[in-house]
């Protein structure tokens, strides 16, 4: 399967975005590039790099990257939607790990500039186009209704630094556009066959690498990272073994994608495809699973079944309820029998494993709900909040006499809770109720068994990201806030595809006959 992403179908009028997209090709690439010039050119100064990285170090070679690779791609990706939201989701996956070892470059910065610059394009690609951004389905508007919400949080009276409020916009409405770009760039269900395979092929190097970690150690850079502060390796050595994070900010961050990420797998596995297909699923699933059991997060040993157990609900078909039987008798076996190892697991990796399960006798649980217990007047006192960025490290940095500022924030939905307020957590569980009504409704209501695959397998990912929101702030961190948005945006486009899908499969039936 080939995707085109600058085809313009004939007899349809350019817009102002086709028409400088062909005209910046045709006049850098075409021209200037591709002859003996070009290629001179860019040799010059593939050797001016590698000499000034030598000298003068990594960060001079990053920012000469940046500036000789970084802007045409930006202007690439401003041009094209789709070029910009693929390039965009691989360096989300990439971004954390990059942080982790290049000090001084604000990388947070240039994600934010990224999304602007692909919202700027979206609202330029409306210009002189027939075909407008569709957004009158509800989930579209309550997600703009959430964005409001959050700008006018900068006038809430309780908010103790309007600092805080601007560092933390940035993620918590700022990262909502990704949903919009989506939209307008998802226009077929290609496309999302595309994101699909990007985003599996990125987790799957990620537990690779993962695994590396576990049995080959960590690299000299990577073992430096973890001893250079006491409370990451406090956080990072824990049972007795160093928990495994591969080239992701943290192991909760990586633990959870390869939790869900599998889950998508193996709903895709249920899917009409060629057995080859199927096997190579299967085994990125079980890569994903064990490179999660190595991370040591055990939302994510909890996320797996529960996310499994959504599946089988939403299908309820035979087959898939006897696998999700088996499968439980399987995990009680490892949950309840004295079983000391199943092949590269030890008894330490079991044990951490049966912990998730056992929730009374987990302390981290249980500091959770005191926690919990002691912040609840002060969100019933509040009802629209704190205001954003009162808590966590912006609370602490910008407003460290407020009541609330040393409260550690581990729950999404309670920090939603304290930042806006009782009000704002109604709203937010409204727009979360409403992604999972509008995709099961459509769900049910398509036909092409594509659709419907892809369907359920985004609404099973997104399904166990709000489980694992309540013990962890699972989507609020790269690239898993860039998964909740995609995913959101294909809940809302899949229905436009499945007649036209239909269409093709009846077409291909007559055709046949």
């Amino acid at each position: 399967m080939s995707l085109n992403f600058t085809s313009i179908s004939s007899g349809r009028k350019k817009s102002v975005t086709e028409r400088i997209h062909h005209w910046l090709k045709r006049q850098l690439l075409d021209k200037r590039l591709n002859s003996p010039f070009g290629y001179l050119l860019l040799l010059l100064a593939a050797v001016f790099i590698s000499a000034g990285t030598a000298v003068l170090g990594l960060k001079f070679g990053i920012g000469l990257l940046f500036l000789i690779i970084g802007i045409p791609v930006l202007l690439g990706s401003v041009f094209n939607l789709q070029f910009g939201l693929i390039t965009f989701f691989v360096i989300s996956f990439i971004i954390m790990g990059i942080s982790r070892f290049v000090s001084g470059i604000p990388l947070g910065t240039v994600m934010d500039a990224f999304i602007a610059a692909l919202f700027f394009g979206l609202l330029i690609k409306q210009i002189g186009s027939k075909k407008k951004l569709n957004i009158a389905d509800p989930v579209s508007w309550l997600v703009i209704i959430w964005i409001v919400y959050n700008l006018i949080q900068v006038f809430n009276p309780a908010a103790a630094s309007r600092v805080a409020w601007l560092y933390t916009i940035r993620t918590v409405a700022g990262s909502m556009l990704i949903y919009f770009i989506a939209l307008q760039a998802i226009k077929s269900l290609n496309f999302v066959s595309v994101l699909f395979k990007i985003w599996i092929v990125l987790a799957v190097i990620g537990a690779i690498y993962g695994l590396k970690q576990e049995f080959l150690g960590f690299a000299e850079m990577e073992h430096a990272w973890v001893l250079a502060d006491e409370e990451r390796f406090s956080l990072l050595f824990t049972w007795g073994r160093f928990r495994r994070f591969s080239f992701f900010s943290d192991p909760t961050v990586f633990g959870i994608l390869m939790a869900y990420t599998s889950l998508l797998c193996f709903v895709l596995m249920t899917g009409r495809m060629a057995i080859g297909k199927k096997i190579l699923l299967g085994i990125s699933a079980i890569l994903m699973l064990l490179a999660m059991v190595y991370s040591g997060t055990r939302t994510a040993y909890a996320v797996v079944p529960i996310g499994a157990a959504f599946f089988t609900v939403v299908t309820f078909r035979r087959k898939i309820i006897l696998m999700a039987g088996v499968m439980v008798l399987l995990g009680a076996a490892v949950l309840f029998l004295p079983i000391n190892s199943i092949g590269p697991l030890d008894s330490n990796a079991l044990d951490r494993i049966r912990s998730a399960f056992t929730m009374e006798e987990n302390p981290s649980y249980n500091v959770r709900l005191k926690n919990q217990e002691y912040i609840q007047p002060h969100i019933w006192s509040h009802p629209i909040g704190w205001g954003l960025g009162s808590i966590g490290v912006w609370g602490l940095r910008f407003s460290p006499d407020s009541p609330v500022a040393s409260f550690p924030p581990d729950s999404g939905f309670v920090r939603v809770a304290v930042e806006q307020g009782w009000i704002g957590l109604i709203l937010y569980s409204i727009l979360l109720f409403t992604i999972f009504r509008y995709g099961i409704r459509h769900y049910l209501l398509s036909e092409h068994p594509r659709v419907r695959t892809y369907y359920v397998g985004v609404l099973t990912v997104l399904f166990s990201l709000m489980v694992a929101n309540y013990p962890q702030q699972s989507y609020a961190i790269y690239p898993t806030i860039v998964v909740f948005n995609i995913c959101t945006a294909i809940v809302v486009r899949l229905k436009d595809f499945d007649n036209e899908e239909m269409e093709k499969l009846n077409g291909g039936i007559k055709s046949i006959n």
